[in-house]
């Protein structure tokens, strides 16, 4: 019994010892454990937490917060600071300040000025209260695959959610559902973080139907929108692809498919030719395949050319651009021309307007088929450009290009080589027809405008 108590004696002097022990350490000396951080304020923040083993940083915020906006006030370690990223632009020294709400989870860095070492930390957010959203668009069809459409809308999170996911051990997903008792239709879609967009696949039957609901789920969270949606159809569309107006003739005789929608059977579809050498415009059919496409075809009547092609839906014009059409896959044409400066502009391209310049301009052209190779190879100025010939009245002016380079198309992997041509300061006014010369010293098919020179 007597060497019982004192073991037992033992084990309780042990223990004060230990808790004594710890009682004395240091305070400063735990902080040296993160060389890099002390301490984040978030001004309005119920909790905050780090998790210094996993480098987490976990937020609370109140239901009452309303901003969309967290401000994390970082105290750096002696020797650290935080590393200012020219892309976060609400990043300021000492403050991680960013967009959170339904955000995935923000990631900053820290960085010892002695050492250049870093540490990164990954912050998460959550909200107390329910979850709150508004609709800022329509919820519109469009397009899908095939014969299929889909529906989009673009809404805000007010409150209720904080980052996705919210914890790290978490996994939940913001989740739309589409709704039409009377249609017997029930959806689950998809929601896209960083647009803010909800979509919804394969739901046409919804089209002009009466009483569809829209709610979403976050986790245990559930919202409805108030309001009962009647998807109605997009504007509709139709697109001449970047690789059809750089390389591609179509050819006359040959079915045409054209992607856009949404196309209707109970609508009309048209395509009308011009070209400045032409007397009239040239009006054909089209016919509609699928929700997405339309098919023409070119007749062997149309004369070998570069036409501006406008697309109508009834009366409405859809979309218009510049194309080659010819019997012959391998003509030469000129593709673009623009005005205002080097690189190619394609929002100005896709608009298809007539082209007008002052003499002692620069006019850029980009022949067709478009002349290219590997953005990584070195820029070539010996590129052979085609000139440019001018004709008014049967008179020629041939212009010498200047070779320039386009670096933008395919995801920045290729490069375009194109002319820039001075129109002469004493070059008569009016309106010149534009070829490119070729090798043998022939003409290229004709610019569809003629190019009105002031």
């Amino acid at each position: 019994m007597k060497k019982v108590c004192f073991y037992l004696l033992a084990l309780v002097i042990c223990c004060l010892a230990a808790c004594k022990k710890e009682k004395e350490l240091d305070p400063d000396k735990t902080l040296k454990e993160d060389l890099f951080l002390r301490s984040i304020k978030v001004a309005g923040a119920r909790e905050v937490t780090i998790d210094t083993a996993r480098n987490y940083i976990q937020i609370v915020l109140p239901e009452g917060y309303t901003d969309d906006i967290v401000d994390l006030q970082v105290d750096a370690a002696p020797g650290a600071e935080l590393v200012l990223d020219p892309w976060k632009t609400l990043y300021s020294a000492g403050h991680v300040k960013y967009h959170f709400r339904a955000a995935s989870p923000e990631n900053f860095t820290m960085v010892a000025k002695s050492s250049s070492r870093t540490k990164s930390y990954k912050v998460f957010v959550e909200q107390e209260g329910p979850l709150t959203a508004e609709l800022t668009s329509d919820l519109d069809l469009q397009a899908g695959d095939a014969n299929t459409a889909a529906a989009v809308a673009k809404i805000r999170l007010k409150s209720g959610v904080g980052s996705v996911p919210e914890r790290p051990d978490l996994q939940e997903q913001i989740v739309p559902f589409l709704k039409n008792s009377s249609k017997n239709v029930n959806v689950k879609g998809s929601f896209d973080n960083g647009m803010g967009v909800v979509f919804f696949e394969d739901v046409f039957s919804l089209m002009e139907a009466e009483g569809t609901a829209l709610s979403i789920e976050y986790g245990e969270k559930t919202f409805s929108f108030p309001q009962k949606l009647k998807l109605k159809r997009a504007k509709v569309s139709l697109v001449v692809v970047q690789p059809d107006r750089l390389f591609r003739v179509f050819q006359t005789g040959k079915t045409i498919d054209f992607d856009g929608g949404i196309f209707l059977n109970s609508q009309k579809y048209t395509l009308k030719l011009h070209n400045d050498a032409s007397s009239s415009e040239i009006t054909l059919p089209a016919t509609i395949t699928d929700l997405s496409t339309l098919r023409t075809q070119f007749p062997a009547s149309v004369p070998d050319g570069q036409y501006k092609v406008s697309f109508f839906e009834n009366t409405q014009l859809i979309t218009q651009a510049a194309i080659v059409i010819a019997r012959d896959s391998t003509v030469k044409a000129i593709g673009q021309m623009w005005t205002g400066g080097p690189g190619i502009p394609w929002e100005e391209i896709w608009k298809t307007q007539p082209m007008v310049i002052s003499r002692g301009q620069e006019l850029f052209v980009n022949p067709f088929p478009a002349i290219i190779d590997a953005a990584a190879q070195p820029f070539d100025n010996k590129k052979k450009v085609p000139d440019l010939a001018l004709k008014l009245n049967g008179k020629v002016t041939v212009l010498k290009a200047a070779v320039k380079e386009d670096l933008k198309y395919a995801d920045n992997s290729i490069r375009i080589y194109y002319g820039a041509y001075r129109i002469p300061a004493d070059l008569l006014p009016g309106r010149y027809q534009a070829t490119m010369v070729l090798d043998n010293k022939q003409h290229s098919l004709p610019y569809w405008n003629r190019i009105e020179i002031r």
